[in-house]
Parts: structure tokens; sequence; C-alpha cells
């Protein structure tokens, strides 16, 4: 991490000082409506209470009173679950909440138990207080994937407390509510939007100044954001907080398809807006892929403008969650400077409020942020493709399921049935190691270079690894009989299998302690389903050395097989496999294959709960294994006797 230069303001930052005066205290209310100019859900009639489009306001605005119903933050995120069951009656989210938050906690890096104290942690919003007199300025908060106003809630009150008027309108698509990036969802919360701003204007009993109003977008909200601006070139101001109004192309076919559909069907021109737009973004945006072209919303605005980046910041700083949990001292310092930069920046455009100018100086006086967008070469990487066939080196029969992969790098693929296998690699990756891996067999590597220079067809023979196995002496007596692993049979929070993760493994740590122990099944529990071909997962145990990882003991394929839309508890006998543990393992289980094909945007989900050891993950079997939820466990068990 590199060293941050700290300033005078900076460090006030740190401490939780908030720069400027603020006058007012936040007070919060929601408004519900309906809006009866659309239908919500198809083939019902008026009288169904979900025929029209439900739409509910959560309004943070200033007041000079403070009352004794200060909100806990529990108030406003309970308001999901209570909105998921409203807006659809297909399913009970009852308990959601209590589930979510603990998933919440550790994606972001702090123990699952830690949500539970996020809940009761004391917001600044107060409830049932008077609007303060006079009339304000109206930001329209427009909440990112599937999100509300409860993730940004810190943000919304620091504008409420500086004057301003805060309308957020939640990310909700087409019916049953499930936001997607397709335009038609898009449009939802766009139209939403149009429609909150029409009632308010018509009744405004909040004060609301109309010939002042600007625009927040959070992540894929700046996207709804910036179409609603092309619509209102009365608006005077947006804020991007690493919002996908800018987007780089090249990590998933998927997502390159949306975007380029929405920018086709010319909803946004940057080049006509009117607004002064500031565009905030992450450090962290093109650390997982290398782009292949951009749009960027930003360079092609020609109004007053502004860019600020900050290098060692994550998409997780631009909401309230990090800093609420305080995860560590730079992420809340990063989460203040934002911020602070955003209402400043409205208070100049929509207030004539100095301030931000010296402020921007200020942030670009850090080595750690700029004014320069990302820039990176346009010329697309040249893509190699490494194909062949793996075989036994002395029956010459094909191996099906071999691990082929680049070395430490999550590139990499399985041979299918007939021993097959291709992949595609970047050219920079022309020097590395790739490795050749079966259970029962002696894995090979091979340089890039090398195996891309045989003449002939890539053939690679595999000799058959004897193992002496440990002697471990289980004497016959009257078995007693317990579960390992995690319990948990979620249908709220799991962890993925996408459709293109093909080779991906995930898992957890089971206690089986010194004693001898006979694994009789393994199980695991799946939440969500949308695989449209028969899913092949091959289960893995590792021994562990240094909490990480290292040789397999199953020397033979165990393969599962997950029909499509199969959910529920899937449960594998074992005991005809001999396994005998006696020391703790890292159970996996390892996409190898599908029975056909599995769509773009389908998803398989296994159910996490509550669990010490967290959850282990890798995209490839060359890949380094890590720990991707603290405190929250894949719905892994075993049963075992001893």
């Amino acid at each position: 991490m590199k060293k941050i230069k700290f300033t005078i303001i900076a460090t006030l930052l740190i401490f939780g000082i908030n720069y400027g005066q603020t006058t007012y205290h936040a007070g919060f209310k929601t408004i519900e409506l309906v809006d009866s100019s659309r239908v919500y859900k198809p083939n019902t009639t008026e009288t169904d209470k979900l025929h029209y489009r439900p739409l509910d306001l959560d309004i943070w605005y200033p007041s000079n009173e403070k009352s004794n119903t200060q909100l806990r933050f529990e108030d406003l995120f309970r308001l999901h679950e209570e909105r998921a069951n409203k807006y659809q009656n297909e399913n009970d989210y009852t308990g959601y909440s209590d589930e979510l938050i603990l998933y919440l906690a550790s994606s972001f890096g702090v123990e699952a138990k830690d949500g539970q104290r996020l809940l009761k942690v004391k917001t600044s919003s107060f409830e049932k207080i008077e609007p303060a007199n006079g009339k304000f300025p109206l930001v329209i908060y427009m909440a990112g994937y599937n999100g509300m106003g409860w993730e940004n809630f810190r943000l919304l009150e620091r504008l409420a407390e500086n004057g301003f008027i805060v309308v957020s309108i939640s990310s909700i698509g087409i019916y049953p509510g499930d936001m997607t990036n397709g335009l038609a969802n898009t449009m939802e919360q766009v139209y939403d939007a149009e429609f909150a701003l029409k009632t308010l204007n018509a009744e405004n009993e909040l004060n609301i100044d109309f010939n002042n109003i600007g625009l927040l977008g959070l992540s894929w909200g700046s996207m709804s954001g910036v179409i609603m601006l092309d619509n209102h070139p009365e608006f005077k101001a947006m804020v991007s907080l690493d919002g996908s109004d800018t987007f780089y192309y090249g990590d998933t076919d998927e997502d390159d398809d949306f975007l380029t559909k929405i920018y086709d069907a010319n909803v946004i021109n940057p080049e006509k807006i009117t607004a002064s737009f500031f565009h905030i973004e992450a450090g962290d945006r093109l650390d997982e892929f290398i782009p292949t072209g951009e749009y960027h919303y930003f360079k092609k605005v020609n109004s007053s403008k502004r860019y600020l980046r900050f290098l060692n910041s994550k998409h997780a700083d631009f909401g309230s969650i990090a800093w609420a949990l305080k995860t560590n001292e730079e992420q809340i310092k990063i989460s203040n400077e934002i911020m602070e930069s955003t209402v400043l920046f409205y208070k100049k455009h929509l207030k004539q409020v100095n301030g931000f100018d010296t402020f921007y100086k200020q942030l670009l006086e850090n080595k750690d942020i700029t004014d320069e967008p990302y820039k990176y070469s346009t010329e697309k990487p040249k893509e190699l493709i490494v194909s062949g066939i793996v075989q036994d080196s002395k029956t010459k029969e094909q191996l099906d399921y071999v691990n082929i992969g680049i070395l430490n790098k999550g590139v990499g693929t399985v041979s299918n049935k007939n021993g097959l296998f291709e992949f595609k690699i970047s050219e920079s990756n022309i020097n590395d190691t790739i490795r050749i891996s079966m259970i029962g067999y002696k894995a090979k590597t091979f340089t890039v270079k090398n195996l891309l220079n045989k003449k002939d067809e890539i053939l690679i023979n595999l000799d058959e690894e004897i193992s002496e196995l440990n002697e471990v002496v289980v004497t016959a007596k009257n078995w007693k009989r317990k579960v390992l692993g995690n319990k948990t049979k979620s249908t709220f929070i799991g962890h993925v299998f996408y459709y293109e993760q093909l080779g991906k493994e995930m898992g957890i740590r089971m206690n089986s302690g010194r004693n001898p122990i006979i694994v009789e099944s393994f199980n695991f529990h799946i939440s969500y389903n949308r695989f449209s071909a028969k899913a092949i997962f091959r289960l893995n145990m590792y021994r562990i050395e240094n909490g990480k990882p290292t040789e397999n003991i199953i020397k033979k394929n165990i393969l599962i097989s997950v029909e499509p839309k199969q959910t529920g508890m899937i449960s594998t006998d074992l005991r005809d496999y001999d396994i005998v543990l006696s020391e703790d393992v890292i159970a996996t289980l390892e996409w190898i294959d599908s029975e056909g094909e599995v769509k773009p945007t389908e998803a398989l989900i296994i159910s996490v709960g509550l669990l010490t050891g967290g959850t282990y993950e890798r995209s490839s079997k060359e890949a380094k294994m890590k720990k991707v939820l603290k405190g929250m466990g894949l719905g892994f068990t075993m049963d075992v006797k001893y």
C-alpha cells in the first residue's frame, strides 16, 4: 500500500471531523406512491395491489429540529426486506435482512458478526421533525444496482445537513422488481424518478427549489442518472460515483452487449448536456481485465466538468457501509473525501457557495489522487489459442477433466470428456508457465512459448502417479456419527458460479479433528439455479499447511451432477471411496463441465451462512486460492462416522 501524503484537511477527516459548517439536522421520511400510468405486474386487473407501479421515496431534508427519534442503521436497512415482500407476492423474504447484513459485513473484509454491530449504528437521520423554513435545492439520488438509499445514508444525510433535499430512487426493475443491466429495467428507475419529480412538484410540501436540481448516481444508478439528465436541460449538476456512465469494454461479452444496446438506443447524449458534471472513479476499476475500448461519458461532456480518481480506492468506498463499519483508517479517509467533494460540488452549482475549487486543488496535492482518467492501450491485445489433447502415457486413453492453466494466474480450462482442451490467452503470457494436472497423475509444466512451438498437434502424455497413502487403522466398534461443515440452507444469500466461470473452485474448511473419521457423504445446498444445462462438479479435499490448501487427498475423480434448474440439498454417497480423515481439510467443489450450453446471465448459487473459517475460492486450478468471505461459509457438509 502506498504511503499516504496527509494534508491538514485529510488529517481532520480521519478523525471524523466534517469540513465546513452544517446548519441543519437531517430529517427523514418516506412517501408511498403508486404510478397508475404504468402497469407493474402483468396479467392482473386493477383490483390487484401490484397492478400499477408502486414507488417508495426515501427523503432526507433539512430541519432546525433534533428530536429523540434518531434512527439506527437498522431502521433504514430493514426497509429493503419490507419492500422485497411488498413489491412481489411470490416469495417470502422475511428474515432476509438478518442474513444480508452478515454477508455485507464479510464482503467488506470484517467478521460477519460485525454486521449486527452495523445494525445498531446510530445515524444522523431523525424522523418526525419539521422541515426548515425556506426553499432548498433538490438532489435526486439514483441508487446502485438493486440498491436503496441506505447504501449511501451518510452522504445523503450530509447533503440534508448542508441545506439540500435528497430524494432517493431505489433500483427496482420490472416485475418482480429485480434490476438487470438491460435497457428496459434501467428505464424503470428513470421513470420512477420522473414520476417522483412530477409528484413532488405538484405538492411541494418540502419547500423544494425546483430552479436548482441536481442528480447523484452510484454505480449503475449513474447510468439511469445520465439518461434522465438527457431529458432535463434545466438540471444544473450531476455527480457520478464510480458510475457505469463510463464503461470499459473487454470484461464480459454479456456486459459489453448490454451497454452497447443502451448506447445505440440514443438515450444519452453527453455532448448536449449543459449541467456541470463531476465523475469520481475508483482505483481498482481495471484490476481484473485489460480493456479493449471504452465509452467515457465524462470525456464526451462539453459543459463544465471535473474528474477525480482515488488510486487506492475500491468500488465499495463510494457507499457508506465501509465508513459505518470503520473498516480501516485509509478507507474511512477516502469515503470522507468523496462525500465532502460531492457536497461542495453541489454547494457550488446549486447554491453558488464557494469552497469546491479550493478543496479540489487540495485533494490533487495527494499523490494518490489524480484528475487524469485511465490511460491504456486502445490496441486490442493479440489473443493466442492453446489447444490440444491430454492422454495417459501408457494406455493412450484420453483423459477427461484435466486441469490446464497458467501457473498462479486465473487463466485456464478443463479438458472435456474426450481429453480435448482449448482456451485463449494474451500474447503477454507467452513467457508464462502452463501446468497440466489431474488427480492420480504426475503434473507437467511447459512454457507457453515452447508449447506453441510444437509443430504437430499438442499432445500431452501424463504419467500415472502411484501414491502411498498413510496407513490409518480404524478399529471396528460401535460407530458414532456427526455432521461437519456449515448446515445453512439460506435462500437469501449465497456465493455464485457464473455462466463464464468454468473451472472455478470454491470451498470451506472441514474441522475433522485428529482422530480418524470415515466420510460417508458430501452435501451442499443450492439456493438458486438458472443453468439451462446439466452442470458437473468435482469434489476435492486438500490438506492444509499454514492455513492454505496443498495436496489433494482424493486420488480419483468424484463427480457430482446438478440437473438444469435443480435447487435444494444435493447429496453424494462417498462410502465406496474409503475416505478416512485424520486432519482438517478444505473441501471444494470445482465446476468442470456442462452437458449443453450454459447461457449468458445464467448462474448457480450455493447457500452461505455464518462460519468462522470463511470461504475459499479460485478462478482456476492453477490460480492461488483466496479467502473471500470473512466469517461466512458455503453450505457444505460431510456426514462422518468415528
